[in-house]
């Protein structure tokens, strides 16, 4: 809670802030990724939902399963055209953890039509008793599906935040903070086999 578009586009702005912060060349490098787009068409999904922009003969429900695959369908897009990172160690978890987080939480939405949360993690993360009454929209007991979902639902309490995240959220932030490192860090160039300092080497 919230659920997995809202949380990154609550999140990541003050995660690269203070990266930025940390390494000013970072918000120079950020323009050398791919795609940036989709981030754009990820968040304008988001904010329709919301806003419940969908046509009338589009149930909630439906309207959830929709955004869920579609934002699967944009991270493995956005990783594939990001694929140049693959060849550095950070980049390529990155561009692994950003579709498996993604993943992670759109499954049981997809399947479910809600995103399954834990009571006892809200109440830690500060809910009461009152607003937890009646589910909020787009959420459902875990305790009203099959424990399977457990390990996909909304379990980590965050009381600073009010928020009940994800496996999937913890995925998601970490692959996308990995992304900024990754595309800040300036490529290594080749080794001439000429290169006096890292001459090449010759089978004898």
């Amino acid at each position: 809670m919230p659920g997995p578009g809202m949380l990154t586009l609550m999140v990541l702005p003050a995660v690269i802030g203070l990266i930025i912060v940390a390494r000013p060349n970072v918000a120079t490098s950020l323009t050398s990724l791919r795609g940036t787009w989709l981030i754009v068409l990820a968040a304008a999904l988001q904010f329709v939902q919301i806003e419940g922009w969908w046509p009338e003969q589009v149930t909630e429900s439906l309207e959830r399963r929709l955004y869920a695959v579609l934002v699967v369908v944009i991270a493995l897009a956005f990783s594939w055209l990001n694929r140049p990172l693959w060849s550095r160690g950070i980049g390529r978890w990155a561009l692994v953890l950003i579709p498996l987080g993604t993943a992670s939480n759109s499954i049981p939405i997809a399947a479910l039509g809600a995103m399954p949360y834990s009571l006892t993690g809200a109440r830690t993360a500060g809910y009461s008793q009152a607003q937890l009454i009646t589910d909020a929209p787009g959420y459902i007991r875990l305790d009203d599906v099959s424990p399977l979902w457990t390990p996909l639902a909304d379990l980590i309490p965050i009381p600073l935040l009010m928020k009940v995240l994800s496996i999937g959220d913890l995925f998601l932030i970490a692959g996308l903070v990995l992304l900024i490192v990754a595309s800040s860090r300036p490529q290594q160039p080749p080794v001439a086999a000429d290169d006096p300092v890292h001459p090449a080497r010759t089978s004898a």
